[in-house]
């Protein structure tokens, strides 16, 4: 009698077409493995970004100590990635957090999350071809080619958008593909290092270095870092058995690029030789680290991974997004018309053509103005970040909320993660806003 009392409680705060919507959603089931669904969360976050980029602002904040900022942030977003992992093994849907909220909490929340998720998308989405073509076309200078940026973005955008038409399966394996490429380069890199320094280096581990408010602030800029590994939950209704193996996904993205991020950062500031200072001004690191170990031929497989990376990035996020609106399509939330698929290819085509259109005018527009491309890059990057910290933040509180009211008793292990991780996501929030 309990049981069928939560049954009816959990249907209550969920709109009334969710079940039929998402198991009769025209998606073509089963086709993904595992290792694809993997690969696309991992896409998502673009691990790639972190060595190439972002570990400059965070050496510049935490020093020779910056591998432990990324290895204690890891822990805290393995906490987060837990709720989320326990909302998809009850809630499997292709809209993910939009649907898992919407039945956790409130109709309303689920909303905020579609809409959250659909702006921070969007603007990973339009940059990234954007991203791509700078970087290849750097690459290719170094081979005395010269090419304009935006060509190649403009082939980005066509290879992404036909791949996620045509097959969720082919884009989802060549996606996987490309970022394997990216992340074997730059670990190239960081064995490198390791091989000219030696793999110990006594100086990152004395924690007499430690400065407390720059070792915090460090962190707070590393957990942005981890944003995407909930996509894995875009793919549930495609991924046959998806309660059990989606989740894992979820899990195991977090681990994946936790492990990359601590020797990245370990190996960087080796080779560096420690000098976190120059490093916290260098935009290009991996560049100068192939340069300073003699071997700058490197710098070329630098900028093809960040490239390869941009462009498997377009790829998993137009299939996130494509499948976050047919979702709130098929929830009355958007126009119907974006819940139709393609009904040999079983794509959410109509969404995948809306989103190649945005995509192909935004490289165009960026070829034909006098816009700063890392100034774009950098307000795309806060409306992402504020658009994963209002997820989990949600996340956070549904997650317990759910498995309380599923269960009737108090899910200790999920309560003590959002007691844990609340209130980090919402100080980030609070400081970005």
């Amino acid at each position: 009698m309990s049981d069928n009392r939560n049954a009816t409680q959990m249907n209550s705060i969920v709109p009334a077409d969710d079940a039929d919507a998402d198991s009769g959603n025209g998606l073509r089931v089963g086709r993904l493995s595992f290792i694809e669904v993997l690969g696309h969360a991992v896409a998502n976050i673009t691990p790639s970004a972190m060595a190439a980029v972002t570990i400059s602002l965070v050496a510049a904040n935490a020093g020779t100590l910056t591998w432990m900022v990324y290895l204690v942030v890891g822990g805290l977003m393995l906490l987060v990635a837990s709720q989320v992992a326990r909302l998809a093994q009850h809630v499997p849907a292709a809209g993910s957090l939009f649907v898992y909220l919407s039945r956790a909490l409130h109709p309303v929340a689920g909303i905020v999350a579609g809409w959250a998720m659909v702006g921070g998308y969007l603007g990973a989405l339009l940059a990234a071809p954007v991203l791509g073509g700078v970087f290849a076309a750097k690459a290719l200078a170094l081979v005395h080619l010269s090419v304009p940026p935006w060509p190649v973005g403009l082939v980005l955008v066509i290879i992404a958008w036909s791949l996620a038409v045509r097959d969720v399966e082919l884009a989802a394996r060549y996606g996987l593909i490309v970022e394997g490429f990216s992340i074997a380069c730059i670990v190239a890199i960081g064995v490198v290092a390791l091989a000219r320094h030696g793999p110990i280096d006594p100086v990152q581990f004395d924690v007499s270095r430690f400065d407390r408010h720059g070792f915090f602030l460090a962190c707070m800029l590393t957990v942005l870092a981890y944003g995407g590994f909930e996509t894995a939950g875009n793919l549930a209704r495609e991924r046959r058995g998806s309660e059990k193996t989606v989740p894992r996904a979820i899990l195991l993205s977090v681990v994946v690029v936790g492990v990359f991020f601590v020797f990245m950062a370990y190996t960087e500031v080796l080779g560096f030789g420690d000098d976190t200072a120059l490093l916290g001004r260098t935009t290009a690191p991996l560049n100068l680290i192939a340069a300073r170990n003699g071997v700058p031929w490197l710098a070329v497989f630098s900028d093809l991974a960040m490239a390869a990376a941009a462009f498997s990035a377009a790829v998993a996020t137009l299939n996130s997004i494509s499948r976050i609106l047919y979702s709130m399509a098929r929830h009355g939330v958007l126009p119907r018309f974006l819940a139709r698929v393609h009904p040999r290819h079983h794509t959410p085509t109509l969404a995948l053509h809306v989103l190649g259109v945005a995509m192909f005018v935004f490289v165009t527009f960026m070829a034909v103005s006098h816009l700063s491309v890392l100034a774009v890059v950098n307000l795309f990057g806060i409306f992402t970040a504020m658009g994963f910290l209002v997820i989990y933040s949600l996340a956070c509180v549904a997650a317990p909320r759910y498995l309380w009211r599923l269960t009737g008793r108090p899910p200790l292990g999920s309560l003590l993660a959002t007691i844990v991780g609340l209130p980090v996501l919402l100080y980030v929030l609070w400081g970005n806003g």
